[in-house]
């Protein structure tokens, strides 16, 4: 169904901010357990091989209890880069804040709501985010912290533009391993290297390896997608069009 393309207002940005916290133990423990279990596991155990052992762990009490003790000897080691990795996150972000806000918002064509975003500074090589409370975790010791920032919060605003122009799509199709899902995480990968983004944060990241290996009719759906994206978005300035014909083409994804 064809939406209409709603315009909005970028320059009002008031009260958002992004407020950088460690992550509390006890959801660092329960993330540590979560991605274990799942593929993306090993890029835990490849950074703490430590963690190998825990995953053959039966008992989840065990396994959480073990999971909580390595964590803490782990930041004790870390010592004071836990606090000086969280103040680098945040001033480093604080310098490119505003402009990518606006940025973001002119891309995606959506306001942002004038709420506070907390980002989790975490030992976790995996970046997890909710979208519900706009939470999201950054390891403390990335290389590239703006990056993901600008990453998971574009998930933010992504979503809720999902949300206002298809309302029928429910909530659990916003998470793995669902389409939207998919065409989410191929979306922020392509908005951060829009010439917009990249001169605010000089690069952009790389897209899943499992999402480059999906194809439509043989071809890869990265590069279908960026098409949509370079049609709709950067010709016609677009996004809700974008994002229309986006999930037209995930349709034929066959899983």
């Amino acid at each position: 169904m064809k939406k209409e393309l709603k315009l909005v207002s970028y320059n009002h940005i008031t009260f958002l901010k992004i407020v950088f916290e460690q992550m509390p133990l006890k959801l660092e423990t329960e993330m540590f357990l979560g991605f274990l279990k799942k593929d993306w596991g090993f890029k835990i155990t490849d950074k703490y091989p430590q963690f190998l052992k825990i995953k053959e762990i039966k008992s989840e009490k065990e396994g959480k209890n073990t999971i909580k003790k390595e964590i803490i000897k782990i930041r004790k080691d870390f010592g004071d880069k836990m606090d000086s990795g969280l103040k680098s996150v945040e001033s480093g972000w604080k310098r490119v804040e505003k402009k990518t806000f606006e940025t973001l918002s002119e891309i995606i064509q959506e306001e942002w709501s004038d709420r506070e975003i907390v980002g989790y500074v975490s030992i976790n090589p995996i970046c997890p985010r909710w979208l519900d409370s706009w939470k999201f975790s950054v390891p403390a010791d990335r290389k590239y912290p703006n990056l993901v920032i600008a990453h998971e919060i574009s998930h933010f605003l992504f979503f809720k533009k999902l949300k206002s122009e298809f309302p029928e799509i429910g909530r659990q199709r916003y998470e793995s391993p669902h389409k939207e899902w998919i065409l989410s995480e191929i979306v922020a990968i392509i908005i951060s290297h829009d010439s917009r983004m990249v001169k605010i944060l000089g690069a952009g990241l790389h897209f899943y390896p499992e999402h480059m290996k999906l194809k439509i009719k043989g071809k890869p759906l990265t590069e279908l997608v960026q098409g949509l994206y370079k049609e709709f978005v950067i010709k016609e300035n677009n996004f809700s069009k974008f994002i229309d014909e986006g999930l037209k083409l995930l349709k034929e994804l066959k899983q």
